[in-house]
């Protein structure tokens, strides 16, 4: 081959890859955020998670996309149950949650699986048997801590927060720039994952609720209560912080212990 046509191959080459390259779809990760409350109160705490996990946690996994499925228990002091006059929705999200980790959160469209959990199981003309919250949220920032991307924890601690008008970048810069790597200084801190809210996917979502939402994995939840009985608190309050939330319309803290983290291989359900 002459270095002419070399040349004309290469051209060639590059002009396909650039054509290519445009044509690619991007994708951006997805969370699946589930709360998940017995309806009329009847199924005690180790049944209901019983169900969680054989039945309900499989059924998500056969979902092209999903890549990452965590089963969780509601650890925040404040967390009690429902009554009748709400519906037996428990405070602060919920004695149980599924977060359901995609490729792309554009699948959302097409799950049925999760379309379905958000609006509630329903046995033909029956009452409800459990009780749904569905929001959707697209990836922000992951943020690994000194541990490393091998590391895994038990215990996330979940903010969810709603930035006064125009305060959106610089609540972001705030992360970015200054509270990660506060947090990331904690011996207890594993890694920051940041999301937004993304409306409309799924029917029933809170499309409503907190515009941003931050889960940040720790060590386990008693090691991040001996720390905060010790330091008083796991990041000290800078200036910048207190005008971030003294500034914000809503904040939220939930404690999760994470009883259960699953992954697809194949069509079989694989406990890390």
């Amino acid at each position: 081959m002459s270095l002419r046509r070399h040349k004309s191959v290469q051209h060639l080459s590059a002009f396909l890859s650039r054509v290519f390259a445009s044509t690619t779809v991007e994708t951006t990760e997805g969370l699946y955020w589930l709360s998940i409350w017995s309806a009329d109160g009847s199924l005690d705490s180790d049944s209901f998670k019983d169900v969680l996990q054989r039945l309900v946690v499989p059924h998500l996994l056969k979902d092209e996309g999903v890549s990452l499925v965590w089963k969780l228990q509601n650890a925040s002091p404040a967390a009690r149950g429902g009554n009748s006059q709400n519906g037996q929705r428990p405070e602060h999200g919920g004695p149980c949650a599924l977060l359901v980790r995609m490729q792309d959160i554009e699948m959302l469209w097409t799950s049925p699986a999760l379309q379905k959990l958000a609006a509630g199981r329903r046995d033909g003309d029956q009452i409800r048997i459990f009780g749904t919250q569905a929001s959707t949220f697209e990836l922000v920032q992951r943020f690994e801590g000194r541990r490393g991307p091998r590391a895994r924890g038990s215990c996330i601690v979940a903010v969810l927060l709603e930035p006064a008008d125009g305060q959106e970048r610089d609540v972001d810069a705030w992360y970015r720039r200054e509270h990660l790597a506060m947090i990331a200084a904690s011996p207890v801190h594993i890694r920051s994952t940041r999301y937004k809210l993304r409306s409309g996917l799924v029917d029933g979502s809170a499309d409503g609720g907190p515009s941003m939402l931050a889960l940040h994995e720790c060590t386990g939840a008693k090691a991040l209560l001996d720390y905060a009985i010790e330091h008083g608190q796991i990041v000290k309050e800078t200036p910048w912080s207190k005008r971030v939330f003294s500034s914000a319309k809503s904040v939220q803290r939930q404690i999760w212990e994470i009883t259960g983290r699953y992954s697809q291989n194949g069509m079989k359900l694989d406990k890390l």
